[in-house]
């Protein structure tokens, strides 16, 4: 009995531990979400003053920003918003809602950084905010940072879910057959009849496509893989069909296969199509003796360790 009294006792000493410090962590990030405009730390001397490009997606907008007011435009030239700002230690408050902000001038950190002159590089001054969804919006100083930006958000995951392009089984596909994206979650994926090709980064880990897909199988209604259309795959094993007639520069660089089945002739097979920094590893590359295919690979061989297996 005392045993127990004395494990009892243990226990609601962790208990009691566990409960301080969960209640002091609460404290701490009220305390510190509430203080992020009263100690702005880092942010104190940053000045917004002017005229920022605003990147919401697939959306742009022209934000000026003086005093303590901010006026927000369309493309169009309508007014869209306006109000008052403040800046606050890794925060923007705009008009009654505050976001945490991130804030970055790569002209001024290369100066702290380097000696070299740093006017040959293109630099970009920018900050963003992230929405109560967890999306980053971008606000860049110069118009054609800011159209990069919305470049390369028009091939996100994002944008075609918005666009409605993604169909029940996690392909986005445009109206000419080009295969966009695959988001879906199967080991094994089949590539549609319906595709012609498939675009850069259609299956890249780096855009969060194809994550748990270990096998690809390509028909051959595809008739062009382009270049990065595998790049940082996660994908462990790519089925070519007869039929597939262009393999471009870089489709399958920087990727985690390990195992790639080739038809007996590809019309344009690029030799850097295994491209990669330090070289393959372990990849097994499949083809049927004799044939064409099997021809380009030895005549231009991945660098790195392959295997070549004749069938």
């Amino acid at each position: 009995m005392k045993s127990r009294k004395i494990k009892l006792k243990k226990i609601l000493i962790i208990d009691g531990v566990i409960l301080v410090i969960i209640l002091s962590m609460f404290i701490f990030v009220r305390c510190r979400h509430r203080d992020a405009f009263t100690d702005k730390g880092y942010y104190k001397n940053i000045s917004l003053k002017g005229t920022w490009f605003k990147v919401d997606l697939d959306e742009m907008y022209q934000v000026k920003f003086y005093g303590a007011d901010y006026e927000e435009q369309d493309v169009y030239g309508e007014q869209a918003r306006k109000g008052k700002y403040e800046i606050g230690n890794h925060a923007l408050k705009l008009g009654s809602k505050q976001y945490s902000m991130k804030y970055v001038n790569e002209r001024k950190e290369l100066e702290d950084m380097i000696d070299d002159d740093i006017e040959q590089y293109e630099l970009k001054e920018y900050f963003y905010i992230i929405d109560d969804e967890g999306n980053k919006i971008y606000y860049f100083k110069q118009e054609e940072d800011a159209a990069d930006q919305l470049d390369y958000n028009c091939q996100t995951n994002a944008y075609y879910e918005k666009s409605g392009m993604f169909d029940q089984n996690g392909f986005a596909i445009d109206e000419e057959g080009m295969l966009l994206a695959y988001n879906g979650d199967k080991q094994q994926v089949t590539v549609p009849e319906s595709v012609s090709g498939i675009a850069e980064n259609a299956f890249s880990a780096d855009y969060n496509r194809a994550l748990n897909t270990e096998k690809v199988i390509i028909p051959g209604s595809v008739k062009k893989i382009e270049s990065g259309a595998f790049l940082f795959s996660n994908v462990d094993i790519v089925v070519i069909n007869e039929g597939v007639e262009e393999i471009q520069d870089w489709a399958f660089g920087d990727s985690h296969i390990k195992e790639i089945y080739l038809p007996k002739q590809i019309l344009h097979m690029s030799p850097k199509m295994f491209e990669t920094e330090e070289g393959v590893e372990g990849l097994k590359i499949y083809c049927p003796a004799g044939s064409q295919t099997e021809l380009v690979i030895k005549n231009n061989p991945p660098a790195g360790d392959y295997e070549l297996i004749k069938e």
